[in-house]
C-alpha cells in the first residue's frame, strides 16, 4: 500500500532520535528501580511517537524493541525477577505494550488508507473537474474540497463561505443563486442549478451546483452537494448546435436548389399577372378607353399579384437565410399549407397528387416556423421521391394534422410509394444513411434533430396499403405555460 508520511523527512529524523533517548531513559529508570514499580508502561509513549515518525513497520519494530527492553530491565532490575507479583505486574507491562503496538499500527494504516482514499478523491475530482461543498448554515462557514478551490479560483487558505461562490458568480445570475440556496435551506429540500461565473481575468465559465440535505442527530439538518465545471461541455453543445444549424443551412440551400425551377415558376406567374394587369390598367385609362372602375379593379388584381410575388420571395428568403430560431406560436394548419403552396408547382410537375387531412381544432405549438417548415419540406420532397418510379396506382401524397392522446399536436406525412422494410426503418434517420443514389443522407436526421430540440419527436412506420408514413409531434404551447 502506498504510504503518505506525515512528517518531513527533517522531522522524522527528529523523532527518531526522541525516540531512542527517551527509550533509553525509560530503560535506564527502569533497570534502576526496584522491580515492584512498573516503569515499563512508559513505553507506549514511545510507540505514540513512533506513529508520528514511522509507517507501520516501523511502529512494530519499535514496539517489539521496547518489549525487549522491557524483559532485560526485569532481569537487571533490584529484587527477585521470578518472585509471583513482579513477574504478573511485567508480564502486564508487556501485554500493555503489545496492545498500544497493535492498536497503533492499526490506526497507522487505517490512517495511511484514508490518504490514499483521499488523493484518489481529489485525483478523480480534478480530472472529473467536479468539487464537493457541505454546510450546516449557507451563511456560515462552508467545506469546500480542493476542487472546488480551483473551480472558484480562490487560493486554500481562503475561509469558504456563500459569499465568496456569489462573489464569483455573474451577476445575472447571483439573486438566482441566492434564492435557491435560500429556499433549499428553508425548506430542507435538494436543488439543481446550472449558472455562470465570472472570473478575475474576465473570462465566463459554467457551473452545475447540485445539494442534498443530509441529517445528523448532534447537529441538524445540513447540506452536501458537487459543483461541476461545464464549461467545456457547455462550449461543445454550443458549438455542435452552429455546426448543426449550418449544415441545416446548406441542407435547404440544396433543397431550394433542387426547386429552383419550380420556385421561378412562382414568382412569375404573379409578376406575369403584375405587367399584364398594368398594361389594362394603362388601356383603361386611355382618353379613348376610360373607364375608372375597371382600371380600379384591374389595379386591385395587381396589387394581388404584387403581394403573392413578395410573399413568395419572403417565404424562400427566410428558409435560405442564416437566422437565430424565433419561437413563437404556430398555427399547425397554416404550417402545412404555408409548404404546400411553396411546393405546389414542384408536386404538380412530378404528377403528385396532394390530399389534407387537417385537424378541426388543432393546438397552438411553440416553435421556430423557419426549421419547422424545413422539417415538412423534406418530408414532402422525400414522400414524392418514394412514388417517382411508382406506376398503375395513383402517385397520392397525403399531408395531415392530429392532436395525439397528450393533447400535443402531431403532424404527418404518407406516401404511397414503395414503402420501408424494416431494417430500412431502423437506419433511416442516421446520419449519412440515404436509399437515393444522390443523396447525403443528411436529411432526415437534421429533421429529427430540430423536432427533438422543440421537445417532439420523429419516426417512420410503413403506411397501408403502399408507402411510408413519416409522423413528428411538438408539445402544445398551452401545455408549455403550465
Amino acid at each position: 500500500m502506498t504510504q503518505f508520511p506525515d512528517s518531513p523527512k527533517g522531522g522524522r529524523a527528529l523523532a527518531t532520535v526522541g525516540i531512542v533517548v527517551l527509550a533509553g531513559v525509560i530503560f535506564a529508570i527502569d533497570t534502576a528501580t526496584p522491580i515492584e514499580v512498573s516503569v515499563c508502561v512508559l513505553y507506549i509513549f514511545v510507540v505514540l511517537l513512533a506513529s508520528v515518525a514511522f509507517g507501520w513497520i516501523g511502529i512494530l519494530l519499535t514496539g517489539v524493541g521496547c518489549e525487549a527492553l522491557t524483559i532485560m530491565a526485569h532481569l537487571f532490575s533490584p529484587g527477585d525477577p521470578w518472585a509471583h507479583w513482579p513477574l504478573l505486574d511485567r508480564t502486564i507491562g508487556v501485554t500493555g505494550i503489545a496492545i498500544s503496538t497493535v492498536l497503533v499500527i492499526r490506526n497507522r494504516r487505517a490512517m495511511e488508507a484514508l490518504d490514499t482514499s483521499r488523493a484518489y478523491l481529489a485525483q478523480a475530482q480534478h480530472l472529473s473537474h467536479t468539487g464537493s461543498v457541505g454546510w450546516r448554515d449557507p451563511h456560515g462557514t462552508h467545506f469546500w474540497s480542493e476542487e472546488t478551490y480551483r473551480i472558484y479560483r480562490y487560493e486554500t487558505d481562503v475561509e469558504p463561505t456563500l459569499a465568496r461562490m456569489i462573489a464569483r458568480t455573474h451577476p445575472h445570475d447571483r439573486g438566482l443563486l441566492e434564492q435557491t440556496i435560500d429556499r433549499s435551506f428553508r425548506e430542507k429540500t435538494g436543488f439543481q442549478l446550472e449558472h455562470r461565473l465570472s472570473m478575475p481575468d474576465a473570462t465566463t465559465r459554467y457551473v452545475q451546483l447540485v445539494g442534498r440535505t443530509v441529517e445528523d442527530l448532534n447537529a441538524g439538518t445540513g447540506f452536501i452537494g458537487a459543483v461541476m465545471d461545464i464549461t467545456a461541455a457547455r462550449n461543445a453543445a454550443d458549438e455542435l448546435q452552429n455546426v448543426q444549424s449550418d449544415l441545416a443551412r446548406v441542407t435547404r440551400a440544396t433543397t431550394m436548389g433542387q426547386l429552383a425551377a419550380s420556385i421561378a415558376h412562382e414568382v412569375r406567374q404573379p409578376l406575369t399577372g403584375v405587367i399584364t394587369n398594368g398594361h389594362t390598367v394603362m388601356h383603361w385609362l386611355n382618353e379613348g378607353t376610360l373607364n375608372i372602375d375597371k382600371a380600379r379593379t384591374t389595379a386591385e388584381r395587381m396589387l394581388r399579384d404584387g403581394e403573392r410575388a413578395s410573399g413568395v420571395i419572403q417565404r424562400i428568403q427566410r428558409l435560405l437565410t442564416k437566422t437565430p430560431p424565433q419561437t413563437r406560436s404556430i398555427d399547425v394548419n397554416e404550417l402545412i399549407h404555408q409548404v404546400l403552396d411553396l411546393l405546389q408547382t414542384e408536386l404538380r410537375a412530378r404528377d403528385v397528387s396532394v390530399q389534407t387531412e387537417l385537424a378541426p381544432s388543432p393546438p397552438t405549438m411553440l416553435g421556430d416556423t423557419v426549421q419547422l417548415q424545413q422539417v415538412l419540406l423534406n418530408l414532402i420532397i422525400n414522400g414524392a421521391d418514394a412514388m417517382s418510379d411508382v406506376s398503375g396506382r395513383p402517385k397520392l401524397l397525403v399531408v395531415g394534422s392530429q392532436i395525439d392522446p397528450d393533447g400535443d399536436g402531431l403532424i404527418f406525412v404518407r406516401d404511397s410509394g414503395i414503402g420501408l422494410d424494416a431494417e430500412t426503418t431502423d437506419k433511416i434517420f442516421s446520419p449519412f444513411f440515404t436509399t437515393k443514389t444522390t443523396g447525403m443522407g443528411m436529411g432526415l436526421a437534421i429533421c429529427r434533430s430540430i423536432v427533438e430540440a422543440h421537445g417532439g419527436r420523429l419516426w417512420a412506420s410503413s403506411a397501408e396499403p403502399h408507402g411510408a408514413q413519416f409522423q413528428f409531434t411538438l408539445p402544445s404551447g398551452a401545455r408549455d405555460e403550465l
